[in-house]
């Protein structure tokens, strides 16, 4: 089928929700009142409580819940097929998400700015507040470590876009200074940095290839780890600088390149007007998935039901936004009413990238897919068990193979200096292993590369149904990218490849599909940092919150060693597990520990409603999405410490690795459910209340 139907179908949907349900939510339910006093004034300071125009908070807010997780969710399960993510999103955003985003603004508004955990401390009482808080600062991390994960995967070895991204950093702090300190935050200064901010991040983009190619590419062409640490690095900063300095500013910049891009896309789904090459559904088994007659490895581990729900983590409904919509967010909400646009606008914006992505992705043949998202095991040496699959065709090609090794392939391949290649006849590789080698060693072996290419690039259908990698388009797609493109795990290679195949069909557009393929991956690091900027900072929020009922003093989120100390906690603790984990292990635990956030915050919004608004019933608008987010995501974590980490535990090289992802996904199925009981007995009291008042007044 083609695609423009399911996105008229989409933004028809989206648009009746916005007009007519926000609005319900708004005069009825939340009773939004210009009048009251927001603590942006209230407590203004100039470092965390700051009135903000009403679309340059927009921006923010937009920018800082989404993440990769709109992105990537819905390209990984896009295995499942296409109708079940489409389906999950689109409804999912408008009854479920963007309800828990905008209740949370508003019941924190509302509370001079207080977190998630706060609040549930005040409405469920110190206990219940004292395990949100925990279970919290778990979820922070873990969400971190995923969204973290997935823009690993994307930038290592890209010159390219490490150099893009790497220039909107000092581009945003020149737009925060200019803004604030030079125009004093006015509206002029914002149009001219904004104006000056955009074309200068499209200047880098287009300067990335030169620097790619020129003698610097080698000094932008990071490796994983070193990709880590520097994300880390810009967490902590932006973690600890004033929201006006870099904070803000970036996100307002990325959320300009993500509204422009995401608009872009759907003008271009529906000019182009792509066919879904996915199937509406796909035969999900216990180690393979069906499509079309033909088998491939899953690109993540589960059945349908309930892993989709928690596979797309973000798009349709995300717990990881009540920490930006009670962290950042509210400290800087101008008026009541801004709340609207904000909290349900924004997340209803963030279901269209999650549609959007969807289709981009499920664009791409099937096989292709899949090789990009999966990153098979590989035989040193093919022999009629793999099928005849194998890097390379004999152990005699393998010992006469040293001299075509550079360093860097003998460190990829854990061979000595002098180590004969021969002894790993008897090893297998990750297919991304052998894609990572030189295009020299390659050659040497029979692939058609050029010794004088940085990557091998010009890989045929032959070249990798040798490495056991079915393919269609993929080949000519990486000649033309640039990059290459298969056993790239994690979603964000896949959907950019998906993203440049659309903005390439548009008049005019064909030869530039390098430049497109860039673009969509430096699109989606922007998305992935700015919820690391935020995310840090309102994990670090959290920590003093908590560390200041022992100490005071490390409560003031101002102190500035107290933020350097928490800032430093949080970054150490989501590296550690970029660093240690794979997407296979990291994105079903970000899933899980995110829907299971939501959950939380899902039950103290209504015990919020019952609290305040006009009617009890009112409260059904955050209770039914609960018992739905709730049940799946429960199956589903139960699931995972069953099929995925329990089973970690036996493979001595995964053993600890597994331990701890199986006692955090553990530690924070107990918290939920202790939150969700606690919070059943507080409707209770809560009904009985608002009954005996009811008998009172109608004596």
């Amino acid at each position: 089928m083609h695609a423009v139907w399911f996105m008229l179908a989409a933004l028809a949907v989206l648009a009746i929700g916005y007009r007519y349900y926000s609005a319900f939510l708004a005069a009825k339910v939340l009773v939004l009142d210009d009048e009251r006093r927001t603590p942006a004034h209230t407590r203004r300071d100039g470092q965390n409580f700051h009135p903000t125009n009403r679309w340059v908070l927009f921006g923010h807010h937009f920018a800082a819940i989404s993440g990769a997780g709109p992105l990537i969710g819905p390209v990984l399960a896009a295995q499942f097929g296409f109708l079940p993510g489409y389906l999950w999103i689109l409804f999912g955003v408008v009854l479920g998400g963007a309800v828990h985003d905008f209740v949370i603004l508003v019941a924190s508004v509302r509370r001079g700015g207080r977190s998630l955990a706060e609040i549930a401390r005040e409405e469920l009482g110190p206990a219940l507040g004292t395990v949100v808080a925990f279970a919290i600062l778990f979820i922070v991390v873990i969400a971190l470590a995923g969204l973290g994960k997935v823009v690993v995967g994307a930038l290592a070895e890209s010159a390219w876009g490490v150099f893009t991204i790497g220039a909107s950093v000092p581009i945003a702090l020149a737009m925060g200074l200019h803004i604030y300190k030079v125009r004093g935050g006015s509206m002029r200064g914002v149009r001219e940095a904004s104006a000056a901010g955009v074309v200068l991040l499209l200047v880098a983009l287009a300067y990335g290839k030169v620097v790619q190619d020129s003698a610097w590419g080698g000094a932008f062409r990071l490796p994983p780890a070193t990709l880590t640490y520097a994300i880390a690095v810009y967490g902590f900063v932006a973690s600890v600088l004033p929201v006006w300095m870099l904070l803000c500013p970036r996100d307002y910049l990325s959320s300009y390149l993500k509204i422009g891009t995401i608009t872009l896309l759907v003008v271009g789904i529906l000019v182009v007007n792509p066919t879904i090459e996915m199937p509406m559904f796909n035969e999900i088994g216990p180690k393979a998935i069906g499509v079309a007659g033909k088998s491939f490895a899953p690109v993540v581990r589960g059945p349908l039901f309930p892993f989709v729900f928690i596979t797309i983590a973000c798009g349709a409904i995300s717990g990881f936004h009540s920490l930006v919509a009670s962290g950042t967010t509210p400290k800087m909400i101008d008026r009541e009413r801004d709340c609207r646009p904000i909290g349900y606008g924004a997340m209803l914006m963030e279901g269209l990238v999650g549609l959007t992505a969807l289709i981009a992705a499920t664009t791409l043949p099937p096989s292709d897919y899949f090789a990009v998202n999966t990153d098979p095991i590989v035989p040193a040496v093919a022999a009629q068990a793999s099928g005849w699959h194998g890097l390379a065709r004999s152990q005699a090609d393998l010992e006469v193979w040293g001299p075509a090794l550079t360093p860097a392939d003998r460190a990829r391949l854990h061979l000595g200096p002098d180590e004969n290649p021969g002894h790993l006849a008897t090893r297998s590789l990750r297919a991304s292993e052998v894609l990572a080698l030189s295009t020299g060693a390659l050659r040497a072996l029979g692939y058609n590369t050029e010794a004088t290419q940085a990557h091998p690039t010009e890989l045929t259908e032959a070249d990798f149904l040798r490495l056991g990698i079915a393919v269609t388009d993929l080949p000519a797609l990486a000649r033309e990218a640039d990059e290459v493109v298969a056993a790239r795990t994690g979603g964000a290679v896949s959907l950019a490849i998906g993203m440049s195949r659309v903005f390439s069909g548009l008049p005019g557009m064909r030869t530039l599909l390098s430049y497109w393929y860039h673009f969509a991956i430096m699109f989606e690091a922007l998305f992935v940092l700015t919820t690391i900027d935020t995310g840090t900072r309102v994990g670090r929020f959290l920590l003093q919150e908590l560390g200041g009922r022992v100490w005071p003093r490390f409560g003031d989120t101002a102190w500035t060693p107290g933020a350097v100390l928490a800032s430093f906690l949080i970054v150490a603790s989501f590296s550690y597990f970029i660093l240690t984990g794979s997407i296979a292990t990291i994105w079903p635990m970000f899933g899980v520990a995110n829907q299971l956030l939501a959950t939380c915050a899902l039950a103290v919004a209504t015990t919020v409603l019952l609290r305040e608004a006009r009617r009890p019933a009112y409260a059904l608008v955050t209770l039914l999405p609960l018992v739905f987010v709730g049940t799946t995501t429960f199956v589903a974590g139960v699931q995972s410490i069953v099929t995925i980490y329990a089973p970690m535990l036996a493979q001595p090289a995964a053993r600890t690795t597994g331990l701890i992802d199986l006692t955090v996904t553990a530690t924070l199925l107990a918290c939920a459910i202790a939150i969700v009981i606690g919070s059943a007995r507080r409707w209770v009291v809560l009904l009985r209340e608002r009954a005996a008042t009811a008998r009172g007044l109608a004596a």
